[in-house]
């Protein structure tokens, strides 16, 4: 099985280990990649690059480019459909939405145009309907059956769509998240929400749902942590912070792992049954990954999980019969969902081995015994993912059924558990402190009370140590927190004492005009009074000299 990640080039992993089979550079132009998706058989790619044509790649036995449609141009996103290969959903920056022939090569279907770009494509779990995400944050749900008119959704409290998934057991459900952090799961029969949440305090980068449980989903967001939510209880049930921003987000086909992509381009592992840390992670891209997916699994090669796509060729169906049964056990995926028996078989149950407990090859019910009993009865386990189990609905093996062990040698027990094997330390069922001296039998009252006391300071050290640390640290959060509050009072002083500065250097230069006018007029009167004075003057010595005349 591969694992493809998406940066400016897409490589092909092999799981778990991580190590690269195929890379591939897609387009012309180098940049980052709009979208992939896988096929329904998980041997095409479909590829839209930064810049250029939709281009399909086969991952069959070797890598290739098989073609490139040149009939849509400017292309966004490309989804493939879930029950063929040839049809293809693409989005176009013009607002266009159209299915694409491969086979015929040429555009089967063009939908009702968007008002924006799209951005993401998605096909319900049997294409009855075709979901679009546009930039301007509306969602438009295509019926591919009746072509009526599209039904218009939105993301609560947001303008943005920032991913967008489609539930592969239940087609009327849709999830997407928001660049606001909210997270929302839509009913499109009734074109409500069924489910909605402000899951993060930042963009939702990726969701995805289980494969095997279709009420759980999960979420990631770039405020560093990932979510699971259980959308008919309406609760998180987990809320699992990391290093480095979360881009991409999936489960595999059977549910027991989901896979991470980081900003800082690695790749992280997550068993289902242990979600606080990873199994495994590798480095994948030098650059963030853009688009993270599991190869998709056809029903042929696995028919006791819930395939993700279903083929609708008849040969697929021979195939199925002709290949050895194989089954997964569930009992331990997040979610808590089994596989029941159908009611047509005997009346004992064949278990599942594979992942299974070793206590069941103990009592003869071995791999060989359990596929034996399938090939020759031509019946398939059916997966009841709608209910969950109940303890009266085991059924205990009679004793008829219980196969006998040849020799001694079939009484051993087999481990077929997947459950990572650790180093086994006993521990004292007495009491939970251990002493690496341990006393005899015979000590006395005093000793016992001096490794009691012993024991007690060194614990009671241990408390007051981590009491120290944890109010140093929180000292140090609280002197920060001042120190930036107090930054910040200063830089808003410093803003306010330029603004009133700027005022008053305004307001002066308004009056500085009428203070020069006001002072040549003052000037002027002096100038005037003066003249007056003189003229007032000589007119006394003229009438002086008149009468000194006379």
């Amino acid at each position: 099985m591969y694992i493809a990640s998406a940066s400016t080039t897409i490589k092909f992993h092999e799981f778990p280990d991580g190590n690269v089979i195929h890379n591939y550079q897609p387009g012309k132009v180098e940049g980052p990649i709009r979208s992939v998706s896988w096929s329904q058989d998980g041997n095409w790619l479909v590829v839209v690059p930064h810049s250029g044509q939709t281009e399909i790649v086969s991952t069959k036995d070797q890598l290739k480019l098989l073609k490139t449609i040149h009939e849509v141009d400017e292309p966004t996103v490309a989804c493939f459909q879930n029950t063929t290969k040839k049809l293809v959903g693409i989005g176009t920056k013009s607002g266009l939405v159209l299915i694409y022939d491969i086979k015929s090569r040429n555009v089967k279907k063009r939908f009702a145009r968007a008002s924006t770009q799209v951005t993401h494509v998605a096909f319900t779990a049997k294409d009855t309907h075709c979901v679009a995400g546009c930039k301007n944050g509306e969602i438009l749900v295509y019926n591919n059956v009746t072509n009526s008119p599209p039904s218009n959704l939105r993301v609560p409290k947001s303008n943005s769509i920032s991913c967008l998934k489609t539930n592969q057991l239940k087609r009327n459900l849709v999830l997407g998240g928001s660049n606001e952090g909210v997270v929302v799961v839509w009913d499109i029969n009734i074109n409500r929400s069924k489910f909605c949440t402000e899951a993060h305090k930042a963009p939702v980068s990726s969701v995805a749902f289980s494969p095997v449980n279709p009420d759980l989903i999960i979420t990631a967001g770039s405020d560093r942590q990932f979510c699971f939510y259980d959308i008919v209880d309406n609760k998180c049930i987990a809320n699992v912070p990391v290093e480095n921003n979360i881009t991409a987000v999936d489960f595999s086909p059977d549910g027991t792992s989901f896979v991470m992509a980081s900003q800082n381009g690695r790749v992280y592992v997550y068993d289902s049954r242990n979600i606080q840390e990873p199994v495994h992670s590798f480095t994948a891209h030098k650059s963030a990954i853009k688009h993270i997916t599991f190869q998709k699994v056809n029903e042929s090669s696995d028919s006791s999980v819930c395939s993700i796509s279903k083929s609708s060729d008849n040969s697929a169906a021979e195939d199925i019969k002709k290949k050895p049964f194989r089954s997964v056990r569930t009992s331990d995926f997040f979610g808590m969902y089994v596989h029941t028996v159908d009611g047509t078989r005997e009346a004992h149950s064949v278990a599942s081995i594979e992942g299974g407990d070793s206590f069941i090859a103990a009592l003869g019910l071995d791999k060989s015994n359990a596929s034996e009993s399938v090939n020759n009865d031509d019946v398939f386990i059916k997966t009841d993912i709608n209910r969950l189990p109940s303890i009266h609905d085991a059924e205990l093996p009679s004793s008829n059924s219980i196969a006998k062990p040849n020799n001694l040698s079939d009484c051993k027990p087999k481990q077929f558990s997947s459950t990572p094997k650790f180093q086994y330390f006993a521990k004292s069922e007495m009491s939970p402190i251990t002493v690496q001296n341990v006393l005899p039998s015979s000590a006395s009252n005093s000793d016992i009370k001096s490794v009691v006391r012993e024991c007690f300071n060194e614990e009671f050290r241990n408390v007051v140590s981590d009491l120290k640390n944890d109010i140093k640290y929180q000292a140090t959060h609280t002197t920060y927190q001042l120190r930036s509050m107090l930054l910040d009072v200063q830089m808003a002083m410093v803003k306010e004492f330029i603004k009133v500065e700027n005022f008053n250097n305004r307001l002066r230069d308004d009056m500085l005009p009428n203070s020069n006018y006001e002072a040549s007029l003052v000037e002027e009167n002096d100038r005037l009074r003066k003249r007056i004075d003189f003229l007032e003057e000589q007119l006394k010595n003229l009438s002086n000299d008149k009468e000194t005349g006379e």
